[in-house]
């Protein structure tokens, strides 16, 4: 059952409008003013009371006027907030941005973390796939010395990892270039999970000449192909949140700081949102991390073949103008989901 009333949600509505914008507490007077003809400043002073006993808003210090709290921006998110539509101008930036070639997935997220942090004037991060969900396009074979060999794995999207292995004896250029084309022909095109499955399956059955070049490859994926390579987390613009009011207090601002410098920890965090098909918004204290429960994260998966791959979003102080962010964000994630199809 909805603990609000019609007139109380108008009012919150408004209250969250007004302090979002102005960035001071919200007096009935101030309502009043600034919605003509709503409600009398008597009937607003009653029902903020109301709300405040609710827990929908709060008052800082003695100061007369309210402030939203963790459940009211919550309410006002899930029931109250009207759909943004992108505006021209972002959608043209946006075009802009990823008309520019992108030879690689880090080029991709780069510029995706700045087309967040820029048309958000908030902190824009991007989670990069794991690698080994990645398609494998191309191994490559490099001698280093008379024994050892360099094994460089190419995802797609541009992604390598490499190794060098020791082969305990010396292969002939023409016994190299036959295992090389021989792993390309096998392995390419599978996911590189099932790239190590793959070749110990084929080992078994494998009779002769075969045999050998599964021996080879087996050997070659055991001791060279990543299988935890750790997510990376690229953020952009960390410097706009901690130039919002909220963070002048140079303590509140120092554990923030501290927090967005530390990568891993800032990769839990957003992992910690979950994941779930569309846009989802976390809000102050539903972090597990109390310096950051003065943010909200706004964030979406993106997908590839219909499999999510990554992560990507907008950190910034509670007061955001939320549905603005959930339009860019839900936007933005289309447009890489697009950018991966035509890639691979």
């Amino acid at each position: 059952m909805d603990p609000l009333k019609e007139r109380q949600k108008e009012l919150l509505g408004m209250i969250v409008d007004t302090y979002v914008e102005t960035v001071n507490p919200v007096g009935s007077h101030t309502i009043a003013k600034r919605y003509r003809n709503a409600f009398s400043p008597a009937t607003i002073r009653n029902e903020m009371r109301d709300l405040e006993e609710l827990e929908y808003l709060t008052h800082p210090h003695t100061s007369a006027g309210r402030i939203p709290t963790d459940r009211g921006y919550r309410y006002y998110v899930d029931h109250l907030m009207q759909e943004a539509k992108m505006n021209a101008r972002d959608v043209k930036f946006i075009a802009q941005e990823y008309r520019e070639r992108m030879g690689n997935m880090e080029t991709l997220i780069e510029r995706t973390s700045k087309i967040l942090s820029t048309l958000s004037a908030q902190a824009g991060f991007v989670m990069f796939p794991l690698f080994q969900e990645m398609v494998l396009k191309r191994v490559e074979l490099t001698p280093l010395g008379r024994q050892h060999l360099l094994v460089v794995w190419v995802a797609s999207h541009g992604f390598v990892q490499d190794r060098v292995i020791d082969m305990g004896e010396e292969i002939s250029a023409s016994e190299l270039e036959r295992l090389k084309g021989f792993l390309n022909r096998e392995l390419c095109g599978l996911v590189l999970d099932e790239v190590k499955p793959h070749v110990l399956k084929k080992l078994e059955g494998a009779r002769d000449s075969l045999k050998f070049l599964y021996q080879m490859a087996h050997r070659i994926v055991s001791s060279t192909l990543p299988t935890a390579v750790p997510r990376k987390l690229l953020m952009e613009g960390s410097g706009n949140i901690l130039r919002q009011p909220e963070f002048e207090d140079w303590e509140k601002s120092r554990r923030l700081f501290k927090i967005l410098e530390a990568k891993e920890s800032l990769l839990e965090l957003v992992q910690a949102q979950g994941s779930r098909e569309g846009v989802q918004i976390h809000i102050g204290l539903e972090h597990q991390c109390q310096d950051i429960w003065d943010c909200s994260f706004v964030t979406a998966e993106y997908r590839l073949h219909q499999k999510p791959v990554g992560l990507l979003g907008i950190l910034g102080p509670r007061r955001m103008t939320y549905n603005r962010m959930v339009s860019l964000v839900h936007y933005v994630s289309n447009c890489v989901e697009e950018a991966l199809a035509q890639w691979w």
